[in-house]
């Protein structure tokens, strides 16, 4: 958000040096860049109350107090009726229209109207756009003007499920897909409510006449529409955010003096539907304001800042205002009585904590980075708050971002996330892993999650082969095999997100799931199969590593190609070819070293190579021929399983 610095001016009592406000912002949490006496800010996702010239003077008022001479119409208003249906009072709970008529020519604009658009580098659109879009910028609250004489009609606004072509005020033309939030004139969409007005009801130039639409709309409703639909819009970028639910009135009566110094008012009227007004307290105690602050400030002075931003005082609570929805806990408070006083001014305490001494030895977590860093895996580190809707999810007491109030159960969500990202930039070839933290309402686990997408790699060998299921789950069993020396079991399972899906279990304990993430889950425009598991990791530990002598003797090796007739067939034949393994003495290994799938010629094909030796003597083929005779005749003793050239 830009704002000029004289445009701040013009609200402040004082006039602070340009290095005064931003040292003052920066200590208030708001960071920013200044070029030509602009003012770049970023704003934080739940300080929406600070989209604006208003909500930034206010935020500095108990440094700087503010002028309180801005001019609003203070004179009685009609009322009209525009015959709205609202359909969805519980995503707009308040809305106001302020119908106003002018008459003559429109006068040359006034300094601070017309600095708006040569400061800030805006394009003038008519009359009427433009003083609703320079009462954004001064308030915060989003208004949009439809032409009165184009408002005959039933007139609704409605939550609906309709594809249907809509052509903004900006002529773009888009297809509204999936439910919207929309304002209709006889059933035709004529605006995106929140987002942006369409084409059919907009002002021109010779509109003398306008129904000004002022609404409160949920975040939630808003959240996300302007990126789905590829729109530009302040309006949306605003009420995602928050605004203030009583601030209407004010906002039209602000519009009436604007209009009032440019142009001779023909007629005006009022309409308002207010359904929100109840302002919510707090308990206020100054002494659990301190324990949270860590230092000590007296009460009267934590009244006095909350009092600066708008707060007010009730015996022993305090009224939130309407224009702050982000607040709802002591510790709310406490921070924006910390942001006044300013972190670097609280007193610091020693905190007293253990050292731990890191041990040398190689741990299980790091030795499963190594391994798949070493097959050209990327880690990835995702932040762990989400919108998840898992109820055994811990809900943050003050999140910075209400959207994300929650802590992530597992790491798949996020990864799916990351592949969508890599997949939007034309990555073929995405492999990537994350260990973290994750926590359930019964606790904390520590998680590794790998997922897959694409070429197996980008070297001449690789590029044709696709990363799959078999793929993922040969580096799972390896991994573990490998590092553990222990078996690993599946069992098929039905999950949600899942297309299909093993359960993993170490030791006769289920540690995670393996399997191909559905369409919906990965929420991806590609087609491109995606395969990931996760797993917990918490308390796994390398086993003891003993010595074990090397045989003398040469290893004999052996190969069989199996024909399967379905994927479910791969873990009976594993099973019985392991029993094989388990029984004999000689045979030291065996792994699978081909797998070849074609699902239109239903062909499925997987190479198992065997290990032979003796820790005695030379093998002889004879010796391992009646092995490979008995994994021969276990293994064609279920149907739907041929061995090649038998």
């Amino acid at each position: 958000m830009k704002l000029a610095y004289s445009h701040i001016l013009r609200l402040l009592k004082d006039k602070p040096s340009k290095k005064e406000i931003s040292d003052l912002l920066f200590q208030l949490g708001h960071e920013h860049e200044l070029e030509n006496n602009i003012f770049d800010l970023e704003i934080t996702p739940n300080r929406g109350d600070c989209l604006s010239l208003n909500g930034i003077a206010r935020d500095l008022n108990f440094f700087y107090p503010m002028k309180s001479n801005t001019k609003v119409y203070s004179g009685n208003l009609k009322k009209f009726n525009p015959k709205l249906k609202n359909e969805s009072e519980e995503i707009c709970p308040n809305i106001s229209f302020l119908e106003i008529e002018i008459t003559g020519k429109v006068k040359k604009y006034k300094d601070y109207l017309e600095n708006y658009f040569k400061d800030l580098g805006i394009n003038k659109n008519n009359f009427f756009t433009d003083i609703s879009n320079y009462l954004a910028y001064e308030t915060g609250q989003p208004t949009h003007c439809f032409d009165a004489t184009k408002m005959d009609g039933t007139f609704k606004l409605e939550k609906r499920k309709k594809n249907e072509k809509f052509k903004t005020l900006l002529d773009d033309e888009i297809e509204l897909k999936g439910q919207n939030l929309v304002f209709t004139l006889d059933n035709k969409t004529i605006s995106l409510a929140g987002v942006m007005g369409g084409k059919s009801t907009s002002c021109s130039n010779s509109t003398t006449k306008v129904w000004v639409e002022c609404a409160y709309f949920k975040p939630e409703e808003i959240l996300g529409k302007a990126r789905k639909y590829n729109l530009n819009s302040e309006a949306a970028y605003k009420f995602e955010r928050g605004v203030d639910f009583m601030c209407q009135e004010m906002v039209l009566r602000r519009f009436i003096a604007i209009v009032g110094e440019h142009a001779e008012i023909k007629s005006m009227a009022i309409n308002q539907n207010l359904k929100k007004k109840v302002r919510h307290k707090l308990n206020f105690s100054s002494k659990k304001i301190n324990e949270i602050i860590g230092d000590e400030v007296k009460e009267n002075k934590q009244v006095k800042i909350l009092k600066a931003l708008g707060f007010e005082k009730e015996k022993n609570s305090i009224v939130i205002p309407s224009h702050r929805s982000d607040i709802d806990q002591a510790n709310d408070l406490a921070e924006e009585i910390t942001r006044v006083i300013g972190y670097n001014n609280i007193i610091p305490k020693p905190l007293m904590l253990p050292v731990n001494v890191k041990s040398m030895e190689h741990s299980f977590e790091e030795s499963c980075r190594d391994f798949l860093v070493n097959l050209g895996f990327f880690e990835v580190i995702n932040f762990p708050f989400n919108d998840t809707e898992n109820e055994e999810a811990n809900i943050i007491d003050n999140p910075l971002d209400k959207q994300r109030s929650k802590i992530r159960v597992c790491i798949t969500k996020s990864l799916a996330a990351n592949v969508v990202y890599n997949q939007n930039r034309q990555k073929d070839s995405i492999k990537l892993f994350e260990i973290s933290d994750v926590y359930t309402k019964t606790g904390r686990e520590r998680s590794i999650g790998v997922i897959v997408n694409g070429r197996e790699g980008k070297n001449y060998n690789e590029f044709s082969s696709k990363l799959n299921y078999s793929y993922l789950k040969g580096i799972l069993i390896t991994m573990l095999s490998e590092l553990l020396a222990t078996k690993i079991d599946f069992i098929a399972e039905i999950r949600e997100n899942y297309d299909f899906v093993e359960a993993v279990s170490l030791n006769g304990r289920k540690i995670g799931a393996l399997g191909k993430l559905s369409n919906n889950f990965v929420n991806s425009k590609s087609k491109s199969p995606v395969y990931s598991f996760e797993i917990d990791i918490t308390n796994i530990e390398l086993p003891t590593v003993t010595s074990k002598p090397v045989s003398e003797y040469p290893a004999i090796y052996r190969d069989l190609s199996f024909s399967i007739d379905t994927l479910e067939l791969i873990d009976d034949l594993n099973i019985k070819i392991e029993k094989v393994c388990s029984e004999s003495k000689i045979l030291k290994e065996l792994f699978v070293f081909d797998f070849f799938e074609n699902k239109k010629m239903n062909i499925l094909k997987v190479g198992y190579r065997f290990k032979f030796q003796s820790d005695k003597k030379s093998l002889t083929d004879k010796e391992v021929d009646k092995v490979m005779d008995k994994i021969i005749q276990i293994s064609m003793s279920t149907d739907g399983i041929k061995i090649e050239g038998l």
